[in-house]
């Protein structure tokens, strides 16, 4: 197993929790943003200049697709800071359009707007940056009243409302953020369990396969050796061939499945002396290049008609993953790079391009 496994309970952050990354989450921002612009653009009346009303609106939507997006738990102050500061500057923006007085309640639109994402930035751990970015509307608001000789406290009585939502909002972020870390963890557990058992299913039946083949080609000889008999050349032969592929289920490891031992095998009928070793390169690859190396390997050992073909897997962390020598009258080293490449010394007269080519020379 990979550590890819673990990749979603390292994403995962209290959004999760609270079901922000749904479909549902979307509709409902979606309605939000609905309804946000329709208010925005229906209390028109005695507004300045429109343009910038919507760009109000533009400003408070973004900051809440922020919320739903941005990465990180708890999220991270580059992210925190626009957000919390398009609450104050869309204030400025839209409250400086308005008449004075306001035709109506609803031309403070975007106050509940930017309360709205300033409550689940508190969620998403930045309270602190919340409360900047209300009290920000605040100053905004009481300096707009201030200067239109409505007196400072006006501005500073239609915005306070949104200091209690807010209170509230950090409240629960400080009671759900810890439980959602707590749900995160144990998910991250149950993974981590899974995997393991997982591995251990999957060791515990190669551990199967491997008695299964020692048994089906080590009972016969270990009946007749018990009864006595002496053994025929034969049976002798079949005995080496045996202690040979035991061995080479120790030693190779993650390099022998059933079609490189049969190709070991057939080998080592013809006379080719066959050394096998696994140094644990192969344990933490994906089984695609796991499968490449022992289709080389295969190849080689079908191609090779005496002598010796020593392959080698490597440790991890190496460029070259597995290493296999021909010896006969000659010598032919392959080797299959981490990459995936395959090179061999008769490269240059482009023989074992790739693993499923034969490394027999041509002609």
């Amino acid at each position: 197993m990979t550590t890819d496994r673990m990749n979603r309970t390292v994403r995962d952050d209290v959004r999760d929790i609270l079901g922000m990354r749904t479909r549902a989450a979307w509709g409902l921002s979606g309605l939000f943003a609905v309804s946000i612009t329709s208010m925005a653009l229906a209390a028109d009346e005695g507004i300045r200049d429109l343009r910038l009303t919507a760009l109000a609106a533009v400003l408070i939507l973004g900051a809440g697709s922020a919320i739903l997006l941005a990465p990180g738990d708890p999220l991270p102050t580059p992210f925190a800071v626009p957000v919390a500061a398009a609450a104050p500057l869309s204030a400025a923006l839209a409250i400086w359009q308005l008449p004075v007085p306001m035709a109506n309640s609803t031309q403070i639109w975007f106050l509940g707007a930017a309360s709205a994402y300033l409550n689940f930035l508190c969620v998403r751990g930045a309270p602190l940056w919340a409360w900047a970015g209300v009290l920000g509307q605040i100053v905004v608001c009481a300096w707009w009243t201030t200067r239109t000789g409505q007196g400072w406290l006006t501005g500073v009585g239609f915005s306070f409302i949104n200091l209690t939502p807010l209170l509230m909002a950090t409240f629960f972020g400080r009671v759900v953020r810890p439980l959602a870390h707590s749900i995160l963890a144990l998910r991250q557990q149950d993974t981590e369990r899974a995997a393991a058992e997982a591995a251990a299913q999957a060791a515990q039946q190669e551990r199967d396969e491997r008695v299964a083949r020692l048994d089906s080609a080590a009972r016969p000889l270990l009946e007749i050796i018990a009864s006595g008999r002496p053994l025929t050349a034969q049976e002798q032969a079949e005995c080496r061939l045996v202690e040979a592929e035991l061995r080479d289920d120790i030693l190779g490891g993650v390099m022998i499945d059933a079609s490189v031992g049969a190709a070991a095998r057939c080998a080592r009928q013809r006379g080719v002396t066959v050394v096998l070793d696994d140094g644990g390169g192969l344990d933490e690859v994906d089984a695609e290049l796991r499968q490449q190396v022992r289709t080389v390997l295969r190849d080689a050992l079908d191609y090779a008609d005496g002598g010796t073909v020593t392959a080698r897997v490597l440790p991890p962390g190496r460029s070259t993953l597995a290493s296999i020598l021909l010896r006969d009258n000659g010598e032919l080293r392959i080797e299959v790079e981490s990459t995936g490449a395959v090179r061999s010394d008769l490269d240059d007269r482009q023989l074992v391009r790739d693993a499923k080519q034969d490394p027999r020379p041509a002609g």
